[in-house]
């Protein structure tokens, strides 16, 4: 199994509680299309060709779409549960507030929690292996809000 790779980096937000301490984020290594996604589920053994898993999985995003904007959430057994969220501006009497106070729509993730989940935060800490690498720049850190990663 691959290590996951850490970056040390350092608070340098002298307003955050946590200035000064050192934290560690995690390096992401590449993003992955439908297309790599399909031909590794193919390496895994299934008979299905690459361009038929590649079939379901488009139909599988369109229904995702189409069930998320009728107001539904998804569970995936195992992986979590997805849902839709809204930014809005105020208004001030209930009256005034229209779709027009709207102003951003997000895709939300609860991961499964559950004990048979293999993608529970517990199970994923327990199996995943680590190697911590040298320290981001100060440039990359300083825009940090957060106390830690």
């Amino acid at each position: 199994m691959a290590k996951l790779k850490i970056l040390k980096y350092k608070n340098n937000n002298s307003k955050n509680a946590a200035y000064g301490k050192t934290y560690g984020r995690l390096m992401l290594m590449d993003t992955l299309n439908t297309n790599d996604l399909c031909r590794h589920i193919m390496k895994h053994g299934t008979i299905f060709t690459p361009d038929v898993v590649k079939g379901v999985i488009e139909r599988f995003v369109m229904c995702f779409e189409e069930l998320l904007l009728e107001g539904n959430k998804i569970k995936l057994d195992g992986l979590g549960t997805f849902y839709l969220s809204v930014s809005t501006e105020g208004a001030l009497s209930e009256e005034q507030f229209t779709a027009n106070n709207v102003k951003a729509i997000r895709i939300k993730f609860i991961g499964d929690q559950s004990k048979e989940s293999e993608y529970a935060t517990k199970m994923l800490t327990n199996k995943a292996k680590f190697q911590s690498m040298g320290n981001e720049s100060a440039s990359e850190s300083e825009g940090e809000n957060g106390a830690g990663a």
